[in-house]
Order: structure tokens, then C-alpha cells, then sequence
């Protein structure tokens, strides 16, 4: 038994947790049943059906819904083979609606509009369901049944259950109806009004329910036509008379099981019956009952006549039925028993005597008998022999009796369960069931019940598990040792009081209607207050040792808490202090990509900082070696000006010029190395290195030229280098092209630059580089200062140094192959060897011969006005000098004397490296 219910646990604990693995529509609930998936639907109120593709579903309920039309969208589903549309709004039945259920089972359309039997196209829909076994159809209005014309005929194959119950049928009958239907075996034709009945010969019907049909009599030609008919229920027909006639006997060799309750019947004759197993005749008005009423049932095992006014027995009235297990004669007016009636009946199990008017058990013979149920029988005494010829009793009722006093030599060496419910005792003794040893279950509530019962009255009961003792009067005098040993007794584990809610106190007043618990608490608490000392120290060490227990075990929570409390704050402080380092880093990343992407604002911002292409050509050239321009920045500046001036004076052998001129010319070197102070501080800036967790605090400048933060824990940057757009001294480092220059950012004026024919480094003015219409310098500027120098001696021409140079235009034109107009720093071409003496990382270059051109302008010139015209230029280029040292435009000061700048027979030109090894 326990591993069944285990099995059923695991079976249920399967099915719950296998319906959540099922998509299952909305509103229904599905849920496996074994291997069989069940989706509920029912009482939805549902107007549109629900979609189980893909689900295999194979019981579905869509009952109780506003559905009006058949769901052949189902045929699809292979898997079905239970559908209930019962109690919905369903009219009608096309005759292909059932095409495609090929695995349908059972289908249900109780309770529906369907009005009559042509409406559901019974002689075509059914065909198409090979499979059907159970059709119901109860509820429904369908009129008759069988005696229709053909079209209206059911028919199926497979068809073997048919319910039309309720259905208004008031013919039934015809051979073609059975015939349509050959595997038809239950018929229920319940609650219908019929009026006529022919024949319905068949040798596949079994079961037949003609219950509450109205029927008056049942001929014998209807039971011969039915061969096979094992089960007919005939009970609620009122005015039926079975088997009264002699010229019409009902005769049948097949029937098993006959139901003819509530028909009124006072007499029946059943000898024609001879294989009924199962015979209900509740309900009726029989009176008596002898041996010849059953005389030809010998095979009968289930005899119901409850319900009936029986008043005799007849001694041998049950002598034949050799083979009866269960008697049922409740509801009747028997007064008295034979104690031979069922003594013959060798397997009987079951005896009801319920609610008969005994008033006195007596003995009873039998062999077989397990259960006896004789409560509300108003007996009022007991034959302490009563039980003494019942050799198996098991199971005896004698409740809701008028028994004041239980016999006290009663005995049963079988007897489990006794109940005594709702009774008159009043006092138990102790021998009262000293003589049940098997006793288990004793129902001793509803009685008058008023002292304790001592717990060695039950010291034979070994087997004593549950007691009943509520709804008595209990007397609860919780300073009586046995009221308090009998409370152990019963609440001692396992307990055997099975209604200890309703164990209550009748008296004193003041625990009138309370629980025994609750009544007497404070008394059997303050005893245990006063018991033995040793008790009491024994009581104290033990609550001590709980004490301390639970301290430390209070300590070791908290502990444990304050632990986890303290790893959670780390966890928390980590967690935070990682945000904030994530923000941070967000907020350089996006800083740096702000700075590293410009704006265009920006750019044209730091475009106009940035010299033009006309003012870089027109800026004057370094005459010493320069490595870099930190060395004009430097503190030894002053130092290494004086060696260069001394160096190159020793070197040229020239002497020096006028002292105006001389000192206009160190003026104008005092400004060029100011402005190259300049740019070397905004080459520091964009060469500063600067990580992106630091970025505030002022910058301090090392020797070697970099930059370095004062505050090392910064971590947002000042306002001042937010605005501040730095170019990245990266980006300088790896100049590679034109296209990369920040010179191309602005775009040339192309009238303004002429295709170079000549360089000459060391030429005072290059105006003659910027007109594009004249070749001849002396022809086209006669006011310009090359027209007023003279001509060199002729020296050997020295390889002139082309210089390319990429000029982009909008608009693409024939171009004629000029010189070009700026060096190429960057050309895979080598450089010649430097010639100087300094070790510098200049190079020099052999210009190409000046020639003089005639110029008639400048011989017609005066030498006022060439005067005024240098004198004009020279403050030009102070302005020019002064105004570039914010712009950073490259700037240097010629150094030795100033007829170098002026002299006719200069022949070398000094060129600079490239940007990038100017700068670092």
C-alpha cells in the first residue's frame, strides 16, 4: 500500500513538473498525466478556439465555452484522441467536419444547440472518424431516434458507446438503426419520454439504460431481440411492471446485472432471470421476502432491498444464494432477526442493518461476515453473546443507538473496530474490553462520558491506536492524578487521540467548553514548578546548558554576520571605487578623443596660429648650424651665440659692415630668437606627456624639455587645459608628407606663388619668388633689392639642389615643369655632404650663379629712394618678426656680421633638415 501511494507521489510530482515544459495557449492548463498530455480549456468563456500546433496534446476540454462552430482546425493534431465540447452553442455538424481525425477516441457535443438528427449529417460525418469509440450526445433536441428516414440514421463502424440521454426522444426502435451501427455496445436512453418502442435486435449491445423513461411494461420479444444484453437499467419508471404476466414471461439467459430501483414495485418475479449476478431493488414496496422470491437467482452476489418495508425475513429467504458477498437491508421496518438467516451464505462479507427498528442485538450465525452496520437500529440492549457465533468480524457499527450500558463479558478474538458513537455510556470498566486483543479503533465520542478513564483498563489493547473521546462531558479536575495520567496517556507519541480539538471541559464553570490543554495549564505548570529538587537542578542545569548553547551560538551568528557584513562592504567599496575608475577612465578616453578630434571651430583656430605659406617663405633663414631648437632656448644661448659668431667670423674672414646696419641686423636677431623661444615653448606643450589619471595641477619643465604634473592623485583636469587644444608631439614625430604638415591646413594662394627659377638662401629679399609674370629679376622689378646687387664672379656652377614640392588644386590644368618652389625635406634622394667645419646638422648647398639682368628702372632709380625702399622692408620684417611670435612661426637671426646677408660674393647657401629632426 505505502509504495503505491509512493508511486502515486512520484507520478504526481512528474506530471507538475512536466507541465511547465509545455508551451501551453492561453487560458488553458496542460499537465501530463503519465505519458498523456491534458489541456483543460473548460469554462473560459472562450469565443475563438485555442492554437495547439506543434503540441501534442491528446486530451483536450473545451467545455463550457461560447463556441458556435465544429473546430476542424484540430484535424491536424494526431496525437488527439479525447475532445469535449460539451455545453457550448454548437448547431450543426457538416458532413466533412470530421475529416482528418483520424485518432479520435471520444468526442463529446452534450448539451449543445443541435435541433434534430439531420442537422449533425449522421449518415455521412461519422465516416470519417475510423477511430471513434464513444459519442455523446445528451441534451440535445434531437426528437427520435431509429425510426426517421435514412438520411437521418447514425451511422459508424467503429462506434461502441452512444449516449442520448435528455435528447427529447419519443420513438426508439428498427432494424436499420442497429444495423448502421454493428459494434454499438452501450446505449443510454436515459430521461427521454418514450412513448414506443419496438424491437432493437442486436448482437453487439451490452448495456441498455431505459432509467426514468416513463416505461409502463417491457415485453419479452424486446429482451429476446437482445441477445447479448448483460446490464438493463430500468429504475425511476414509476408505473412498470416486470414480469407480472403470465402470456408475456420476460426471458433472458445473458442478462447479468438489473436495475429496477424505484419503480414502486411491491411484488416482482425474477425466475426468469437465472444468471443475474447483481440485483438492485432499492426504493421499492416489498414487504416480505421467503424462500421462493430468490429461488431461481442462485448466482446473485450483490442484493440490494434498502429502502423497502420489510418487516419478516423469512428463516431461509437467503438460503440459495450460495454465492452472495454484500446484503443491504437499510431503510427498511425489520424488528427481528433470525440468528440462522444468513447462515447458509458462505461468502458473505458485507450486512447492512442500518436504520431498522431492532432494538436488541442478538446472536448472529455466520462464517463469512467482516462488517456489521446496525447504528441508528434504537437499540437499547446487548447480548453479551452476540458476538460469540461471528467467527471473522472485523468491523461492527453500533453507533447513533440507545445503548446506556456495554456488556461486560462481551468478547471477540477478531473484532478491530468498535464504535459506540453517539450513545448513552456513561461508565467503562475495567473488563469492558479486556476481550478484544485485536482491538485498534475505538469510537467512544457522543456519549455521557464524565470521569477519567484509568489507561489500565486498555492494558489488553495492545493494538490500540486511536481513540474518539470528544463531545463528552468531561469533569476536568486538573489536581487529580489520574485526569493528568490520563491525559498522558492519550497525548503521548504517538498519540492515540484522534479529536483533541474537540476534547473539552463540561465542568467546573470556569472551564466550561475550554480544551483540556488550555483548562488546566497554569495548575500542571505551577506542579511542575513544585516538584523534587533534584528535579528542579536537574531543570536549572539543563536551561543552563540551553543558555550557553544558545549564547554561543547567538555569538557565532553574529560573527558570522559582522564576516559577511564586512566582505560585503569590501565587496561594495571595491565595486564603487571600480565605478569611479571606469568613469574617470571614461572621462580621459573621452577627453583625448575630444583633443585627438578637433572641431572645426578648433581647427581653424589653430590654423590661424599657424603661419601661412607665404609668411613661412618669407621668414628668414638660420645662417649657423642649428640642431635643434631647443638650443636657441636654452640657458646657454647666449654662450653658444657667441661661439657661433666667433666661429663663423673665423671662418668666412670678412670684415664687418657699418654700425647701423650692424646693429638693425642684431635687432632683427634679438626678435627671430624671441619668436623661436616661442615656438620651442608650444613644441614643450605638445611634446608633454601626461597620463589619463592625472590631469590637473600646473605643469613644471624639466631640462630635457617634458613636462611633468606637481599633483600625482588628481583625477579631473584644470580648466585650463579643458579649452587648451594641444597638438600631439606624436603626431609632429611622425610627420611624413605635405599632407600631414600643418602648413597644408591652409590653403596657398596659388597667384601668389611662383614657380621658383633660382634659391638663394642668404638673399636679403625673396620678392621676386612671388611674381609669377617676370623670369628676369633686373628685367621685371627694377625697384627690387637683387637689381642693386651686383653680379658674381663667375664660379664654377655647383650642382643646384631641386626641391619638389606638391601644390593641390581645384582645378586640374597643364602645369610646365618648373623648379620647385620648396625644398623636399622627405625625398628618397641623398643629400650631399656638408662642407662646414662646424659640426652642425645642416647642410650646405652650392647655389646657382646670379646673374644680373638690366633693369633700366633701377638705373634710373636714385639712391634716395633704393635707400627709403630698404629701409621701408626692414621695418616690414620687425613687424613681421614681432607679430609671428604669437602665430609660432619659424624665426632665427642671422648671426655673424652683415655683409654676410649683403655680399656679392657669397657662393653658399645653408639649408635646414627636416621638421621632425629640427624639433626632437
Amino acid at each position: 500500500m505505502r509504495m503505491g501511494l509512493e508511486l502515486v507521489c512520484l507520478l504526481l510530482l512528474a506530471t507538475a513538473s512536466s507541465s511547465w515544459a509545455v508551451n501551453c495557449p492561453w487560458p488553458c492548463r496542460c499537465a501530463w498525466v503519465v505519458d498523456s498530455l491534458y489541456a483543460d480549456c473548460s469554462r473560459r468563456s472562450l469565443h475563438t478556439f485555442p492554437n495547439f500546433d506543434g503540441i501534442p496534446v491528446e486530451h483536450l476540454d473545451l467545455s463550457g465555452n461560447q463556441f458556435g462552430q465544429f473546430p476542424t482546425q484540430y484535424a491536424d493534431i494526431d496525437s488527439l484522441i479525447y475532445l469535449d465540447l460539451s455545453n457550448n452553442q454548437i448547431s450543426a455538424l457538416d458532413g466533412k467536419s470530421l475529416i482528418g481525425f483520424t485518432s479520435l477516441r471520444t468526442l463529446l457535443l452534450a448539451n449543445n444547440s443541435i435541433g434534430s438528427w439531420e442537422a449533425l449529417s449522421p449518415n455521412e460525418a461519422f465516416k470519417y472518424a475510423p477511430s471513434l469509440k464513444r459519442l455523446g450526445l445528451d441534451g440535445n433536441h434531437l426528437g427520435s431516434f431509429g425510426s426517421g428516414e435514412s438520411f437521418e440514421l447514425l451511422t459508424s463502424q467503429s462506434l461502441t458507446e452512444l449516449e442520448l440521454s435528455s435528447c427529447d426522444i419519443s420513438a426508439l426502435g428498427g432494424d436499420q438503426l442497429m444495423n448502421q451501427l454493428p459494434n454499438l455496445e452501450r446505449l443510454n436512453l436515459a430521461n427521454n419520454q418514450l412513448t414506443q418502442m419496438a424491437a432493437l435486435p442486436s448482437r453487439s449491445l451490452r448495456s441498455l439504460d431505459l432509467s426514468n423513461c416513463s416505461i409502463q411494461h417491457l415485453s419479452g420479444f424486446f429482451l429476446d431481440s437482445l441477445q447479448h444484453l448483460e446490464a438493463l437499467n430500468l429504475s425511476r419508471n414509476t408505473q412498470l411492471e416486470f414480469g407480472g404476466l403470465e402470456e408475456d414471461p420476460v426471458l433472458t439467459f445473458e442478462l447479468r446485472k438489473l436495475d429496477v430501483s424505484y419503480c414502486n414495485l411491491d411484488s416482482i418475479d425474477l425466475s426468469g432471470l437465472p444468471q443475474l449476478t447483481e440485483l438492485r431493488l432499492r426504493g421499492n414496496l416489498l414487504r416480505s421476502i421467503d424462500a421462493t422470491t430468490f429461488a431461481n437467482n442462485t448466482m446473485l452476489e450483490v442484493l440490494d432491498l434498502s429502502q423497502n418495508v420489510l418487516r419478516l425475513l423469512g428463516q431461509d429467504a437467503f438460503a440459495n444464494l450460495k454465492r452472495l458477498k454484500q446484503l443491504n437491508l437499510a431503510f427498511n421496518e425489520i424488528a427481528r432477526l433470525d440468528r440462522n438467516f444468513i447462515r447458509n451464505n458462505d461468502v458473505l462479507v458485507e450486512l447492512n442493518l442500518s436504520r431498522n427498528v431492532l432494538q436488541k442485538l442478538t446472536r448472529i450465525v455466520s462464517n463469512s461476515v467482516r462488517t456489521i452496520n446496525m447504528s441508528w437500529c434504537e437499540i437499547t440492549f446487548i447480548d453479551s453473546s452476540a458476538l460469540s457465533s461471528l467467527s471473522v468480524i472485523q468491523k461492527l457499527d453500533l453507533s447513533n443507538n440507545l445503548i446506556s450500558d456495554f456488556p461486560t463479558f462481551m468478547r471477540s478474538e477478531t473484532l478491530q473496530e468498535l464504535n459506540l458513537a453517539n450513545c448513552r455510556l456513561s461508565t467503562v470498566r475495567n473488563n469492558t474490553f479486556r476481550e478484544f486483543p485485536e482491538l485498534a479503533d475505538l469510537h467512544l465520542n457522543g456519549n455521557r462520558l464524565t470521569s477519567p478513564i484509568p489507561p489500565y483498563y486498555f492494558g489488553s489493547n495492545k493494538f490500540l491506536d486511536q481513540l474518539w473521546l470528544g463531545d463528552n462531558p468531561w469533569i476536568c479536575d486538573c489536581h487529580n492524578p489520574l485526569f493528568v495520567e490520563f491525559y498522558d496517556f492519550l497525548t503521548a507519541k504517538p498519540a492515540k487521540i484522534k479529536d483533541k480539538n474537540h476534547l473539552r471541559c463540561a465542568a467546573p464553570a470556569i472551564f466550561y467548553n475550554k480544551l483540556w490543554e488550555f483548562a488546566c495549564a497554569d495548575v500542571w505548570i505551577q506542579n511542575a514548578r513544585s516538584s523534587s529538587g533534584g528535579e528542579k537542578a536537574w531543570s536549572i542545569i539543563m536551561i543552563t546548558l540551553l543558555l550557553l548553547g544558545g549564547l554561543i551560538l547567538a555569538y557565532a551568528c553574529l560573527q558570522k554576520f559582522l564576516k559577511k557584513r564586512k566582505v560585503r562592504d569590501n565587496h561594495r567599496e571595491y565595486a564603487e571605487n571600480d565605478d569611479e575608475l571606469r568613469r574617470i577612465r571614461d572621462l580621459n578616453d573621452r577627453i583625448l578623443l575630444e583633443d585627438a578630434t578637433p572641431s572645426i571651430h578648433q581647427q581653424q583656430q589653430e590654423i590661424s596660429l599657424l603661419p601661412s605659406y607665404e609668411d613661412a617663405l618669407r621668414m628668414p633663414k638660420l645662417v649657423r648650424p642649428v640642431k635643434s631648437m631647443m638650443d636657441l632656448s636654452g640657458p646657454e644661448r647666449a654662450r653658444n651665440s657667441r661661439k657661433l659668431r666667433r666661429s663663423q667670423t673665423h671662418a668666412e674672414g670678412e670684415g664687418s659692415q657699418s654700425e647701423a646696419e650692424d646693429s638693425s641686423l642684431q635687432l632683427d636677431s634679438r626678435q627671430r630668437f624671441r619668436s623661436v623661444e616661442m615656438l620651442s615653448n608650444r613644441d614643450k606643450e605638445r611634446t608633454a606627456q601626461y597620463g589619463p589619471y592625472r590631469r590637473t595641477g600646473h605643469m613644471e619643465y624639466s631640462q630635457s624639455g617634458s613636462r611633468r604634473f606637481s599633483i600625482e592623485d588628481s583625477r579631473f583636469p584644470a580648466a585650463h587645459l579643458k579649452t587648451q587644444n594641444l597638438q600631439s608631439a606624436e603626431q609632429i614625430g611622425n610627420f611624413q608628407s605635405y599632407e600631414n604638415s600643418p602648413y597644408t591646413k591652409r590653403k596657398p594662394k596659388i597667384a601668389e606663388i611662383p614657380p621658383f627659377k633660382r634659391v638663394n638662401m642668404a638673399a636679403a629679399s625673396v620678392e621676386f619668388l612671388t611674381d609669377p609674370e617676370y623670369d628676369d629679376v633686373e628685367a621685371s622689378k627694377p625697384g627690387s633689392p637683387f637689381a642693386k646687387r651686383k653680379p658674381k664672379k663667375s664660379l664654377p656652377p655647383p650642382p643646384s639642389m631641386k626641391v619638389s614640392a606638391q601644390v593641390y588644386t581645384l582645378k586640374q590644368s597643364p602645369v610646365l615643369e618648373l623648379d620647385p618652389a620648396v625644398e623636399d625635406y622627405f625625398s628618397a634622394a641623398k643629400k650631399q655632404a656638408s662642407s662646414s667645419t662646424i659640426g652642425s646638422d645642416f647642410q650646405e648647398l652650392h647655389a646657382p650663379e646670379l646673374r644680373s639682368l638690366p633693369d633700366e628702372n633701377r638705373s634710373s632709380a636714385s639712391p634716395s629712394e633704393s635707400e627709403h625702399d630698404l629701409e621701408r622692408a626692414k621695418r616690414r620684417k620687425r613687424k613681421n618678426s614681432s607679430s609671428r611670435r604669437v602665430s609660432g612661426s619659424f624665426t632665427a637671426a642671422n648671426a655673424g656680421d652683415g655683409s654676410s646677408s649683403s655680399s656679392d660674393t657669397e657662393q653658399h647657401a645653408r639649408v635646414h633638415r627636416p621638421m621632425r629632426e629640427t624639433l626632437f
